[in-house]
């Protein structure tokens, strides 16, 4: 059996709802990410996205993470010098969230 490759888990009072992603995010399953992230925000008025182990993220993947930033506090965890590390920089997504690097 293979790992999800979009897990949610459920954050008690003093933890927010953690989402882990890993692999390519595309269009290809952007919608099933899409429906994680939705999950989470609508549990909690923070939510945390860990995309350490993300190789690959297009504009449909950064969409939906501007899109729950809108109306969420988005901490999103990144490798430092990672794929993603560019793209949210790039986007601005960076200025609206809060990112932890990690090594």
């Amino acid at each position: 059996m293979t790992e999800p490759q979009f897990v949610v888990a459920s954050g008690d009072d003093a933890c927010a709802p953690l989402v882990t992603a890993r692999g390519e995010i595309d269009l290809s399953n952007v919608d099933q990410f899409r429906v994680v992230l939705d999950e989470a925000a609508s549990a909690a008025d923070t939510v945390e996205v860990d995309l350490r182990e993300v190789t690959y993220c297009d504009s449909a993947a950064m969409r939906a993470l501007f899109t729950v930033a809108a109306h969420t506090k988005l901490t999103v965890s990144i490798r430092d010098r990672g794929p993603v590390t560019a793209l949210l920089r790039i986007s601005g997504l960076d200025r609206i969230t809060t990112v932890r690097r990690v090594d």
